[in-house]
């Protein structure tokens, strides 16, 4: 096994200046450091919060899926993204 995929995680909206989320991601890296190679996780393109944290913990953006989901009538993109755990990036 050389990937992981990161999915499912939620920060209330209370905790998000705290440093909760930066704290959870930084722990999730350092346990999949430790057994794969490339950690991979997907976020919807209008959560730019989430964007904003996967981006500063290294993660780049691979691919998208165009009109993924639909709320109340509006499309959004599911962004893919990955982290090469060497850090070679690719």
């Amino acid at each position: 096994m050389h990937k992981a995929h990161l999915w499912g995680m939620y920060v209330r909206q209370q905790a998000g200046r705290a440093g909760v989320g930066r704290h959870l991601v930084d722990t999730v890296i350092a346990h999949a450091a430790k057994h794969v190679e490339k950690l991979q996780l997907s976020v919807m393109s209008k959560n730019e919060a989430a964007l904003r944290l996967y981006k500063t913990t290294g993660f780049v953006e691979y691919g998208r899926e165009v009109k993924a989901f639909k709320q109340n009538g509006q499309y959004f993109d599911e962004v893919l993204m990955e982290l090469f755990l060497d850090g070679s990036n690719k």
